[in-house]
């Protein structure tokens, strides 16, 4: 394989399990998958991370880099088409790196990724002690150990790891964020808010801090607010799936299913393989009683994805014929 515009990559070590494999191929595989996470084609890294850790099943630098790439394809599976396509992969992550992590020492990196892939694969409880594992003195760590407490309805304890770390990061608007949720989660709205509003002002292009920033005024009432704010946001922006689902919280909250619908649309046109997306337009449009919207989305669904026992069912719950809207 060739990365666009970049030499050829060595071709992954054959999959025969307990063959043997010199050092030099070894790290000339290793190296592969380093440059095509670089590249952002973690699909072709995990073809070689697979075949490489088949061939070595007790080095633990094999396994790490196995649980990282495993890891950027969850995320990727996750921004495509949700969390819940995103779970196994993450597990199997996790299942990569907490082999790394018994076999040897292994990096900071390396257990923040295993704290990740456990809260991906749903192990919360765990992955907060896997952030603990890597020490105070690591501050990216630390930030993942506070939002996981948060997660977690801990906002006493993620105030304790938080706080001290936005004073030596005053101007980290991930950091700040965060600590303004533990504000809002013990019931100080008013100093979560300017905390919220001062992250945007550090970090305005970051649209994980909008969100969370919207979602907090949703859960204080302040719906149309919080629509508002996400509705302005680029469209390139808009329509990540992440934003769309905060999105279509609110405008469910404010009643106003077709408008939810009219979001997943536009989601699922940006991404025309995120068959959930186009599924989720089906369902909010027939909340809405927009029965050609609906059935409209569902053949897109089908045309996307001929067979998916996914599309029969939402038609199904929708109680759709294959006929078209009933009447």
């Amino acid at each position: 394989m060739t990365a666009c515009g970049g030499d050829a990559e060595p071709a992954p070590p054959p999959s025969t399990a307990g063959a043997t494999l010199s050092a030099a191929a070894r790290d000339a595989s290793l190296d592969a998958i380093e440059r095509w996470l670089a590249a952002g084609r973690a699909d072709n890294a995990e073809t070689i991370a697979r075949s490489l850790a088949n061939r070595l099943p007790e080095d633990p630098v094999v396994d790490a880099a196995l649980g990282r790439t495993l890891l950027m394809r969850s995320g990727e599976i996750r921004e495509a088409f949700g969390d819940a396509a995103a779970t196994a992969i993450a597990a199997d992550a996790a299942t990569a790196l907490e082999r790394a992590e018994d076999g040897g020492r292994v990096d900071a990196e390396t257990r923040r990724n295993l704290g990740l892939a456990l809260e991906g694969a749903g192990r919360l409880d765990a992955a907060i002690e896997a952030y603990r594992r890597v020490g105070p003195a690591d501050p990216v760590a630390r930030l993942y150990l506070g939002l996981a407490l948060l997660r977690a309805d801990r906002p006493e304890q993620a105030a304790e790891i938080l706080e001290p770390l936005a004073r030596t990061r005053p101007d980290d608007g991930f950091v700040l964020a965060a600590l303004a949720e533990t504000s809002f989660q013990n019931g100080d709205s008013e100093t979560a808010f300017a905390r919220l509003d001062a992250a945007v002002r550090l970090a305005p292009d970051e649209p994980g801090i909008r969100i969370r920033r919207a979602a907090l005024l949703r859960q204080a009432g302040r719906v149309r607010l919080a629509v508002e704010s996400l509705a302005a946001l680029p469209a390139d922006v808009r329509d990540r799936r992440d934003v769309v689902q905060e999105l279509t919280a609110g405008w469910i909250a404010l009643d106003r299913p077709g408008d939810a619908g009219d979001a997943w649309a536009a989601r699922a046109r940006r991404a025309p393989d995120d068959l959930p997306a186009a599924i989720e337009a089906a369902r909010c449009f027939d909340a809405a009683g927009r029965a050609e919207d609906a059935e409209a989305w569902l053949r897109i669904a089908e045309d996307t994805a001929p067979g998916d026992p996914r599309v029969a069912k939402a038609r199904a719950e929708l109680g759709r014929s294959t006929d078209g809207p009933e009447t």
